[in-house]
């Protein structure tokens, strides 16, 4: 009788302490992440009033079962539902996380290591990723000098550069068609297609070449209106220095080199400065406080001059009022004069500088037309000895395909042919230039024998005509040309208009040798592959892109991926691995030991943790902007505690029970 009431108050305490589990389940429904708990009883120890025995076969009797009296019930085990995931809770924060599968977060308060489901994250004033309610310090992996992802684990600071450095485009693409009746192709310039690069320093430029077509022709005399008009060319050409002069000058309070700008300058002194500089330069007339470095030749880029301020004003009268006005100059000791380079050709003496109108044509061209170069200084005169020794001669007229056609012909004294060869082109632009009244000599129209050409494209040349920078203005790229790395055959096959090669046989790239221009840009290469040749449509469309190569960028957010890697994202495209989140799993998740503020600490049962991919090692992903919610079940938590109650209940009537058994006991002896 007397074990029927320890039975009883055995139940009634495992009752209670699972009353008290169901309860802290209930009261961490809303908890981020949390794992419901669920209790095991198991019945304890037996008091055995008699063994069991075997059966007797020579007395013919049969076995007994053992007689055993149970001592009541007790805590199995109390088991947390870890591999039962929580719903999905959508945030819309970038840094809240969740994991799906088994694994754990891994974060550590500088001295001991956590785990927790619990992805509500947040940034702090390190940039470190740490736990929104504890600041503990998310743990993964970082990243070396190259971006690539070193398996140390340690803390994830999640904020990356303010700025993306640039870097110059090294690869492009030319693709489309060029269509062979394109009216485009016949065109001084031909078909025209842009590709835009940046440089090292990030700046943009923009590269524009021509599609021209190389003719297949064949001679064909025809009757037609033949008109010309003949031109005297001019006794002199003035060859200019077109350089853009900048000054520059060391600022004694940081040691540092600035620009002078024009507008910090009285214009009398800016005028006069470049004046000086020029002269001192190219015409051997050095002013006051004026030194040249070296012997620079008419066109000539660089430091060419430096200027001693204070000794240059001091000479001249007229500036020192003007420049007492003027704090920041009397600041300034030295300038150093910069010259941007290039030269030109004009057909009157030019009287103000800079010359932005000037002609570039090439020194070769000049000279076929019989000028001779005289002179020095910043204006160089190109004379003929004779005037009428040699005219030049328009012709127009319409060919066998019914298309207008200029011609220029150049004739010496006795009426001879001369061939440019390779300098028609600039000789024509000598010409346009020098096309007005007081030149013509004579126009005239004929209609006799012509002869004409039916021409039909053969194969294409794509040639760089012109390289300009970001505002438009033009990159001077005679270092190519001179090279002869500006144009290159762009061949196809006449059968079925596919892409042959670019350049010489068996390439579909080419280069353009942009470093010989200037150090800042790479060498570009260009893929012309994806190309076709059409005659029908009468419309070409190429078209150019630049592959690599960007500007510099600023930080605009950062993303973290399923599979944990920490990314910044930059404006210009640019985007920075900066770390990976790790996660950690277990041979037995159940056996990990609550540690509070939703977070587990290694036992023994749990054995040691394994820190993991979360996609390499396929246990599940991560999933950005939302939380995992608790994974109490509200319906089975109070569906327990109706059947705890119950249990509590019939417990207490064992007592009871028992104890009005051991009431009339006692009242016997009465």
């Amino acid at each position: 009788m007397m074990r029927s009431l320890y039975s009883g108050v055995s139940g009634l305490r495992t009752h209670q302490t699972r009353m008290d589990v169901i309860g802290n389940n209930i009261a961490n429904v809303n908890t981020t992440a949390y794992k419901a708990k669920t209790m095991n009883f198991s019945d304890m120890l037996y008091q055995t009033t008699q063994a069991g025995t075997a059966a007797n076969p020579s007395n013919n009797t049969g076995g007994t079962n053992p007689r055993q009296i149970g001592l009541g019930v007790k805590g199995a085990a109390i088991n947390t539902s870890i591999t039962q995931e929580g719903a999905n809770q959508s945030t819309g924060n970038p840094f809240d996380l969740k994991i799906s599968g088994e694994a754990f977060f891994v974060v550590s308060d500088g001295t001991s290591t956590y785990y927790t489901r619990d992805g509500s994250f947040d940034v702090d004033d390190d940039g470190n990723l740490v736990m929104s309610s504890t600041g503990f310090i998310v743990q993964g992996w970082g990243v070396d000098k190259e971006g690539k992802i070193v398996q140390t684990v340690g803390p994830l600071n999640v904020m990356g550069d303010n700025e993306a450095a640039p870097a110059a485009t090294t690869s492009a693409r030319i693709t489309g068609i060029v269509d062979a009746e394109d009216s485009k192709l016949e065109t001084d310039e031909g078909y025209q297609l842009s590709v835009e690069l940046y440089d090292k320093a990030g700046y943009l430029y923009n590269l524009q070449f021509g599609v021209l077509p190389t003719m297949a022709e064949s001679t064909t005399t025809i009757s037609t209106n033949n008109t010309e008009t003949e031109y005297a060319l001019p006794s002199e050409l003035f060859k200019v220095d077109m350089s853009e002069l900048t000054y520059t000058y060391t600022d004694a309070a940081d040691n540092t080199k600035k620009t002078l700008k024009s507008t910090e300058m009285p214009e009398t002194l800016l005028r006069k400065l470049e004046q000086a500089a020029r002269d001192a330069a190219y015409g051997g007339k050095v002013a006051t406080g004026v030194t040249v470095n070296g012997t620079p030749e008419l066109g000539q880029k660089g430091d060419l001059v430096t200027i001693n301020l204070k000794n240059f004003i001091a000479a001249d009268p007229d500036l020192q009022q003007e420049v007492l006005e003027n704090g920041k100059l009397n600041e300034i000791t030295e300038l150093v004069v910069n010259f941007s380079g290039g030269v030109g050709f004009v057909k009157t003496k030019p009287d103000s500088y800079p010359v932005k109108d000037a002609l570039v044509v090439s020194e070769e061209a000049v000279e076929k037309l019989g000028y001779t170069a005289g002179g020095t200084g910043s204006v160089m005169s190109y004379t003929r000895a004779d005037t009428s020794s040699i005219t030049a001669i328009v012709q127009t007229y319409t060919d066998v395909n019914g298309d207008a056609v200029t011609k220029y012909v150049f004739k010496d004294g006795a009426g001879n042919k001369i061939e440019p060869g390779e300098f028609t082109n600039d000789i024509s632009k000598i010409l346009e230039l020098f096309k007005t009244g007081e030149g013509k000599k004579n126009t005239y129209v004929t209609n006799s024998p012509q002869t004409g050409t039916t021409a039909v494209p053969k194969e294409y040349k794509l040639t760089l005509l012109r390289m300009l920078d970001n505002e438009k203005n033009e990159v001077n790229i005679d270092a190519l040309k001179n090279n002869g790395t500006t144009s290159w055959d762009l061949i196809f096959n006449k059968e079925d208009g596919q892409f042959r090669y670019v350049g010489s046989e068996g390439n579909d790239t080419f280069t353009v040798n942009l470093s010989a221009i200037d150090q800042k840009f790479e060498n570009l290469t260009i893929d012309a592959s994806k190309t076709q040749n059409v005659g029908n449509e009468k419309k070409s469309t190429l078209s150019g892109k630049k592959i690599d190569g960007y500007k510099v960028g600023k930080l605009t957010g950062v993303s973290i991926g399923t599979d944990g890697l920490i990314t910044a994202l930059y404006s210009n495209g640019v985007q920075k691995t900066l770390g990976q989140v790790c996660v950690g799993k277990f041979p037995n998740a159940m056996g990990l030991e609550n540690a509070g503020d939703n977070l587990y600490q290694v036992t023994a049962s749990s054995g040691d943790v394994q820190i993991c991919d979360i996609k390499a090692e396929g246990i599940g992903a991560i999933t950005t902007g939302v939380l995992e919610m608790s994974n109490v079940d509200l319906s089975q938590q109070f569906t327990d505690m109706i059947t705890t109650q119950r249990g509590f209940q019939a417990n207490s009537r064992i007592i009871t029970t028992s104890d009005s058994l051991l009431e009339e006991l006692v009242n016997l002896k009465r």
